[in-house]
């Protein structure tokens, strides 16, 4: 528990855009960036709230099931990637909100981020038309 991180547990929305074309593929996945929430005392260069981005690959266990073959005698598998990062609910305040929340080991972060969180979908502000005046 020494070297572990408590990230925010993010998703993507159902409106998620890629540019101007709205990419619904990513809806309800969990993104690859996080803020730090808490971290252990053993973990150095990370602070709590830098942007950390994940490496999932430690967290993904594939699950095969086979079938019978055919009658060609193919085996044929059925094969399923599941991701299990370890994430349990934390409460904030005394209103009682609750998040979700991950446990990652810092081994699992490719590197953190500079700067700040921004919007991914930022309100559109165009200026007014420029007023010309005669005199």
């Amino acid at each position: 528990m020494h070297n572990y991180l408590v990230v925010t547990m993010n998703c993507y929305d159902r409106n998620y855009k890629t540019g101007s074309i709205i990419d619904s593929s990513k809806a309800g996945l969990i993104k690859e960036y996080q803020t730090v929430v808490e971290k252990g005392p053993m973990v150095r260069g990370i602070e709590v709230g830098d942007v950390v981005f994940i490496n999932p690959q430690k967290y993904i266990e594939i699950k095969h099931h086979f079938k019978d073959a055919d009658a060609n005698n193919v085996q044929q598998d059925d094969m399923h990637a599941i991701l299990r990062i370890p994430r349990f609910t934390i409460y904030d305040g005394e209103d009682g909100a609750s998040r979700e929340v991950m446990m990652i080991d810092d081994g699992s972060v490719y590197f953190v981020a500079e700067g700040e969180e921004f919007n991914e979908n930022p309100t559109i502000i165009t200026p007014d038309k420029p007023k010309i005046i005669l005199s």
